[in-house]
């Protein structure tokens, strides 16, 4: 027995002298953290093998095993470092050790990376308002276990409906809660499962599964659309929004036919008369939408849209036939639309079909809440943009109202005597109520259209409201007291706030996804209007991990961007300060070809780099 445990024992020692089991025929690897942003340094120590090396190649892949670094280190007394900065794809990533004439690696290690949406420019208003409205519209989540199914969405933040998703206040929550839910789809299986035979779409579910629709709504096929679209572009998830399209066909082609929605003399979308895209008519009258009818902006813009976003799915799955057929669609509707309701200023509030006296109230001077979503949506042109714009700010000037956030400027006067209840009187609700929303789309408009220091004035105003208040409110009264008509009135209004994350993010920061996922991006960062001279931007979906993000340095005479994403494209317009110069712009030391580019009174250049993952551009200012 003795004898036997001796053997054991020797053998254990053989084993553990054998240098073969021991790290020092390897060498080894180790970082600083094992969690990193995009663009974050890595660094990475180094140590040689036992027997001594003077040098060692590092090699970096990401979660495809797509290599992205790789570098010659030398070592001394057997030990180096070395760092480079975390990109491509999200999740763990590999550190490979290999050493000369070896044809395998000796070592690995992991690190993980990692990304959320966020801004960082030391400026409190721009830094704040995202995650502000992360935690506060995270309020207003709700998840239902139906007889259907699973629900998750966003409420209306004052609807009686108070245990039942609108599917209007949800979608248009869409433009913040993209970058952290995770739940994206099941509340839309849930409103595409009960659409009628017919097409017609439901303005809401309750939480028991039951459904509701408000007979004059116009634009609830259109939200449907652009409700898939917008949340396939954020999950990239083809196979589902292919199961979607025959439902959104049936959707379009229903209120495109049904005599209570669409006007075949103009072949527009027509309503019952309402204030914009409210959901009652101005007085009173029933609401089932058969009578009183005009053709209003609110309306036209959406369908618009929806039709390019028809058109962009289908090419996407490469349906051409299909893609130009929408296509045509929608160019020959915005014609129609801008032909009818433009009239050199802005575009009307509606157009009557039916005759409706308004007694001595001119309703041709309303600038009513459409506007902005016509500039947002591609209904108006880039000249009429402008004019919108300035006429918001000529009005704002004029009024002295809190915020230029109109629902309706100016609400139909009390004297016509259209309504008893106090928060529909002018200057309430959307009857001239100031609507959070409204400033979103305002805002971003004045990015995308050559007004960017009004944007950047609007944003600031809005953070300064998000700290005075604490939240915000479906409506205010113009001179900004909160209004009131329910007792389900909230400050973190879903849309409202997500308006103003759009107009952050894809406005000022200037990430806008082309494609689905992050794989195609547009990036304008537009901090010259502001003033920032340093900036650290990033957009991801949580659904699918795509992403984009860089960082912005800007000098007297250069500027800077270093990027990361999962994009496999990627173009840059970027907002150059006033009176700068380009001279060159070079991509990793080497030089690339660019584009100016005149958006009203500012200047961007343009230029796509080769490669869509990872780069440094450099823009230097001519002498």
């Amino acid at each position: 027995m003795r004898a036997l445990l001796v053997i054991a024992l020797v053998s254990c020692v053989g084993l553990a002298s054998d240098p073969t089991t021991a790290e020092g025929q390897y060498g080894r690897l180790e970082t600083d953290r094992r969690v990193y942003r995009p663009l974050d340094a890595v660094h990475v120590k180094i140590t040689g093998r036992t027997r001594g090396d003077a040098s060692c190649t590092i090699r970096v892949a990401d979660p495809q095993q797509k290599n992205y670094f790789e570098k010659i280190v030398t070592l001394k007394d057997n030990r180096g470092t070395v760092q480079f900065p975390a990109s491509g794809q999200l999740g763990v990533h590999y550190i490979y050790l290999q050493w000369p004439g070896e044809k395998r690696y000796s070592r690995y290690l992991n690190f993980r990376l990692d990304a959320e949406t966020g801004i960082e420019t030391g400026d409190r208003d721009f830094d704040a308002i995202y995650p502000f409205t992360r935690d506060a519209v995270g309020l207003g989540r709700r998840d239902y276990q139906t007889k259907r199914g699973r629900f998750v969405g966003y409420i209306s933040a004052d609807t009686w409906h108070f245990d039942g998703i609108w599917l209007r206040d949800w979608i248009y929550t869409l433009p913040a809660y993209k970058y952290w839910e995770r739940e994206m789809q099941c509340g839309l299986d849930r409103f595409l499962e009960v659409q009628r035979e017919d097409g017609q779409t439901p303005d809401g579910i309750e939480r028991d599964g039951r459904t509701w629709r408000v007979g004059l709504e116009s634009d609830v096929e259109y939200i449907l659309t652009l409700g898939v679209w917008d949340t396939w572009r954020a999950t990239g998830d083809d196979a589902w929004m292919q199961r979607a399209l025959p439902r959104l066909e049936k959707a379009l082609a229903y209120i495109r036919s049904d005599p209570k929605h669409w006007d075949p003399a103009n072949r527009l979308i027509k309503r019952q008369h309402s204030c914009d895209t409210w959901d009652y008519d101005i007085d009173g009258a029933t609401d089932k939408g058969t009578s009183r009818h005009v053709i209003a902006t609110c309306d036209q813009s959406g369908y618009y849209l929806a039709f390019r976003a028809m058109s962009e799915m289908y090419r996407h799955l490469g349906q051409s036939d299909k893609s130009t057929q929408w296509a045509a669609e929608a160019d020959g509707y915005r014609e129609r639309a801008a032909k009818l309701l433009w009239d050199g200023t802005k575009f009307q509030h509606h157009v009557h079909l039916d005759t409706i006296d308004h007694g001595d109230f001119d309703e041709s001077r309303q600038l009513a809440m459409g506007n902005t979503w016509a500039m947002t949506r591609g209904l108006a042109s880039p000249g009429q943009s402008l004019r919108i714009i300035d006429e918001y700010r000529r009005r704002h000037k004029e009024t002295g109202d809190k915020y230029p956030w109109w629902s309706l400027q100016p609400g139909y006067p009390d004297h016509l005597g259209y309504w008893k209840e106090p928060f529909r009187f002018q200057g309430g609700y959307a009857n001239g109520g100031l609507m959070p929303w409204v400033g979103g789309e305002l805002c971003r408009a004045s990015f995308q259209n050559g007004r960017e220091p009004y944007g950047v004035e609007l944003m600031r105003q809005y953070a300064k409201h998000l700290r005075d208040t604490g939240g915000a409110q479906v409506w205010y009264w113009p001179d900004g007291t909160p209004g009131f008509r329910t007792t389900n009135e909230v400050n973190y209004a879903g849309w409202g706030m997500a308006q103003w994350v759009d107009a952050l993010i894809e406005g000022l920061a200037g990430i806008r996804d082309t494609d689905s996922a992050m794989r195609r991006v547009e990036v304008s960062p537009r901090w010259a209007a502001a003033g920032i001279t340093q900036a650290r931007a990033t957009a991801r979906y949580a659904a699918s991990e795509g992403y984009f993000s860089y960082i912005w340095s800007a000098e007297p005479n250069s500027i800077s961007i270093e990027y990361s994403g999962s994009s496999d494209a990627v173009t840059f317009r970027v907002l150059l300060p006033r009176g700068f110069a380009p001279r060159a712009v070079t991509i990793n030391g080497t030089d690339l070809k660019f584009d100016r580019e005149d958006v009203g009174d500012s200047i961007y250049i343009r230029f796509q780099p080769e490669n869509g993952i990872r780069g440094e551009i450099r823009i230097g200012r001519a002498s």
